[in-house]
């Protein structure tokens, strides 16, 4: 069997399984610039990375956006300085490596939610009314989503480390409070800024948003 038969069968054209890979690429290194753009805090540094996590998952949906950020992933333990503060294998033991692992998570929530919320609100309409339910009822409903999975995996790497390298006595209250705790009203913005973008850019899910 070919390997476009096979990809027929899967329900995927070669055509839209290039540009899928093109996309999946292009917002996996989109991140790198978002990680650099940064206020630098201990433990954990102010960066735009979730703002484009929260787009990823709501352009590209949940498969491919988890993908995106898979790459992301592992171009950093790949060695290439896409994180906030560098990359390579022994970036995954420091205490902010678990935002790692939670953008790939909240990229799919925030693509899942929004496919979900497309398909119970349905078409939103054209005009600037049509904007602002697409923006209440989907996107910006979605992103939110997606911005507690940052904290759940990031928020409990960082206590791990807490545990492990300090003697720190309540490594979870710690871990919270610079961790999410200071963070939440700056994401809250991000996930405001992330859906009026895709919902004012009118990126549909019969277009580049895909439901893949």
């Amino acid at each position: 069997m070919s390997a476009i038969a096979g990809r027929r069968i899967l329900g995927v054209e070669p055509q839209q399984a290039v540009s899928d890979l093109l996309l999946v690429v292009v917002f996996a290194l989109l991140m790198a610039p978002a990680a650099q753009m940064k206020i630098e805090a201990e433990p954990v540094p102010y960066t735009l990375q979730v703002l484009f996590v929260l787009l990823t998952g709501l352009t590209l949906g949940p498969w491919r956006g988890a993908a995106a950020m898979l790459l992301y992933a592992v171009l950093g333990f790949a060695g290439l300085p896409v994180f906030a503060r560098g990359g390579g294998p022994a970036y995954f033991l420091t205490p902010t490596a678990g935002y790692i692992y939670g953008f790939i998570v909240a990229a799919f929530v925030t693509g899942m939610t929004a496919r979900l919320l497309h398909e119970r609100f349905g078409s939103t309409g054209m005009g600037s009314t049509g904007v602002v339910l697409r923006f209440v009822r989907i996107d910006l409903l979605a992103a939110l989503a997606g911005v507690p999975f940052v904290y759940i995996f990031g928020v409990n790497h960082l206590a791990l480390y807490y545990v492990l390298a300090t003697d720190e006595l309540n490594p979870w209250g710690k871990a919270w409070g610079v961790g999410a705790g200071i963070f939440i009203w700056y994401d809250v913005l991000k996930a405001c800024i992330a859906g009026a973008l895709v919902s004012s850019a009118g990126m549909r899910r019969e277009g580049l948003r895909g439901n893949r």
